[in-house]
């Protein structure tokens, strides 16, 4: 079932193969145009690696907290083509601050973006500061840091 020009519903199905609740489906439809507005936005193709979760598939992912947006069919993890987590995320941020999506959660990991339509605000994920500098930032960061301790006799 196609639920937007560029998603369908299968990419959102639990991973157990649990079926998803009528309410779910309604916030995964939300979801969804949210979704195509950020696919528009980069204009490339956009990865969902987890949409909805059933409660008990929810319960076997390390890390997931217990009545997860994941459960409620509000909430994606993504990978966009051709971009980093860091781009993701601020593409998204300014998304929202425009209007454009639903306020909710957004969350950086290394490699990917959580995305969420919970209605308010919540925002989370690696060293914000780490992440914007890059790898070659923050190991500029730590040879700098070696070299002041060695010019201190540190």
């Amino acid at each position: 079932m196609l639920l937007t020009t560029n998603f369908s519903l299968d990419e959102f199905e639990s991973k157990d193969g649990s079926s998803m609740p009528y309410t779910v489906l309604q916030n995964v439809k939300e979801l969804a145009n949210a979704l195509q507005v950020i696919r528009d936005h980069f204009g490339v193709p956009v990865t969902i690696t987890s949409g909805y979760r059933s409660p008990a598939h929810n319960d076997t992912i390390e890390g997931a907290v217990k009545g997860s947006q994941h459960t409620l069919g509000k909430a994606a993890d993504l990978k966009v083509q051709g971009k980093t987590a860091r781009e993701m995320y601020d593409g998204i941020e300014m998304l929202i601050d425009k209007g454009l999506i639903p306020q909710g959660g957004l969350g950086l990991y290394s490699n990917r973006v959580h995305y969420d339509i919970r209605g308010t605000k919540a925002r989370w994920g690696v060293s914000a500061d780490n992440a914007k500098k890059g790898f070659l930032g923050v190991l500029g960061g730590l040879v700098l840091t070696w070299f002041i301790g060695k010019q201190m006799g540190l």
